[in-house]
């Protein structure tokens, strides 16, 4: 399915508002077990804390502008070049500098996906189209539907998510491949959102960058090493395109806090082993249990999250939100604002094995309170 686009730009509903959700309640933030953002269950790597209050004696200066450090860590862990990375204030900072350094006017979005990215492209005046990817297909878009969009919209840029998000799943082979042979220049961008990727790194499209000067690779530090209170992202792609980006990055835009903890971070073989473990282990572990759950169906999943889709005959996703709250303090990822999702649709982070447990003890609960055939 194509489409065009026509989403609001109001504030768009993210996960993780433990926050304004603690508020509402009038509870304490901590007193929330947050299923909606999906963050490394393990927290961040060890030792950072004493890293962070070694760097503190360097607050009094400006941080490095130029993140050197960083960016070399970046080029050494991944095998690429420094002049093929930029790096932000998060992967968000960096989606909402791409119109201007594109300079594209037609986009292409498999959707559903990060609503940021229609937002920022929207922002900059351009035509947003949209490919709706089907639940037939777990959410990935088939090389039918793709020619077809790109047929009838001629888009400058193409972007897919890999994983997908909120599905978890990952781009088929052969679409892959589709997608480098289609948008090799002077066609169109490829941008690949790669935010949950460290959870399936082996899948990533890196490897074909230096192959592929449109490819355009938007990768996040903060959901892996569990640091989204830092904020720090980063784009991979050919030096021309890293070039014409970087110079759209506003000045000290990586506080040396950040800066200190990624280096700290790409440092940590057994911490990044450690979570690929638990994180396949309990991925497993936590979308049996809930396909067990009568009118529950999962779809499958390659990154650190699970959605769920309840049969329409149960309650909403925001109605079980609610309920999850008020009865049992846990926060799950309404995902009914997605485009190409619905309002049964949910998305549950994998966390600790007891808090898991948590979980499905309390999905099972809410599943028999609400005994309607599905």
């Amino acid at each position: 399915m194509v489409q065009e686009q026509n989403g609001s730009l109001d504030m768009p509903m993210h996960g993780g508002n433990v926050f304004e959700t603690a508020r509402r309640l009038g509870c304490a933030p901590e007193d929330l077990l947050d299923f909606s953002a999906s963050i490394n269950p393990l927290g961040p790597p060890e030792g950072l804390l004493d890293v962070l209050v070694q760097t503190f004696r360097h607050l009094q200066h400006y941080p490095d502008i130029a993140n050197k450090a960083l960016v070399d860590a970046l080029a050494r862990r991944f095998h690429l070049n420094p002049d093929q990375i930029v790096v932000g204030n998060g992967s968000t900072e960096l989606i909402y500098l791409l119109p201007k350094a594109l300079e594209v006017s037609r986009v292409l979005a498999v959707v559903p996906t990060f609503k940021e990215y229609v937002k920022a492209f929207t922002l900059f005046g351009c035509h947003v189209h949209f490919c709706v990817a089907e639940a037939a297909y777990d959410f990935q878009p088939t090389t039918h539907q793709l020619r077809h969009a790109i047929e009838t919209f001629r888009p400058q840029a193409l972007l897919v998510t890999h994983p997908a998000s909120p599905c978890g799943t990952l781009i088929p082979q052969d679409v892959r491949w589709f997608l480098l042979k289609e948008t090799c220049p002077p066609q169109m961008m490829l941008l690949v959102d790669e935010a949950f990727v460290d959870f399936c790194e082996y899948e990533s499209f890196l490897p074909v960058l230096k192959e592929h000067e449109n490819l355009l690779i938007i990768r996040s530090m903060t959901k892996f090493y569990g640091i989204p209170g830092l904020r720090l992202g980063y784009v991979a792609t050919s030096p021309a395109w890293a070039a014409r980006l970087r110079r759209h990055v506003p000045p000290w835009s990586v506080n040396t806090l950040a800066q200190a903890a990624g280096v700290h971070c790409l440092q940590h073989d057994d911490y990044r082993q450690k979570t690929m473990d638990l994180v396949h282990t309990e991925r497993k572990r936590l979308s049996e249990a809930l396909a067990r759950i009568s009118g529950f169906k999962v779809f499958p999943s390659a990154a650190n999250y699970v959605l769920v889709r309840l049969d329409p005959r149960l309650a909403t996703a925001a109605a079980l939100k609610e309920e999850l709250l008020k009865r049992h303090r846990l926060l799950i990822r309404d995902c009914s604002n997605f485009d190409g999702l619905t309002p049964h649709d949910f998305r549950v982070a994998v966390r600790l094995p007891h808090e898991n447990d948590r979980l499905i003890k309390a999905l099972t609960q809410w599943r028999r309170a609400h005994d309607h055939p599905a």
